[in-house]
């Protein structure tokens, strides 16, 4: 498999990653919301527990921190084979860069116990902000390199 390739497709799988953990912050704080109005709808009753969503929500954080980390990799790789540089500078290299830094940082600081419960969830929403900004708003609103998107 080419550094290309596997660029790519780490990538793909770390934004999935971000994806299924802006889905489980999302769901505890609709959930911890109906905990605290003391009514619980009929979604409360099909969520897994508090806990449980907190932990999907930091593994999958740590999941496509990794995924992210090796396609950054192996995407510097492939401008060194194509190009002759390591780092282009360019917007959506950089987008990726403060992207992965963004999430290192929320996963660290959750591991530390320096942030809990609502603070991780509200932080991974709103950090799937940057990752739909790094997906769709570099390619439209920001001059790159990268032109398949």
């Amino acid at each position: 498999m080419t550094p290309l390739l596997v660029h790519v497709l780490c990538a793909s799988a770390s934004y999935l990653a971000f994806l299924v953990a802006f889905g489980c912050g999302a769901l505890f704080l609709i959930q911890e919301g109906q905990l605290k109005r003391k009514r619980m709808g009929w979604l409360f009753h099909r969520l897994p527990a508090l806990g449980t969503l907190e932990q999907m929500t930091v593994w999958s954080v740590g999941i496509g921190l990794g995924l992210l980390g090796l396609g950054l990799l192996c995407g510097t790789v492939s401008s060194r084979l194509l190009f002759g540089r390591w780092w282009r500078w360019d917007s959506k290299e950089c987008v990726a860069l403060l992207l992965w830094a963004v999430y290192l940082v929320l996963w660290l600081s959750r591991l530390r116990q320096a942030l809990r419960g609502r603070r991780v969830a509200w932080l991974t929403v709103v950090a799937f902000g940057l990752v739909v900004f790094s997906l769709v708003g570099v390619g439209r609103w920001v001059p790159t390199w990268h032109a398949f998107l």
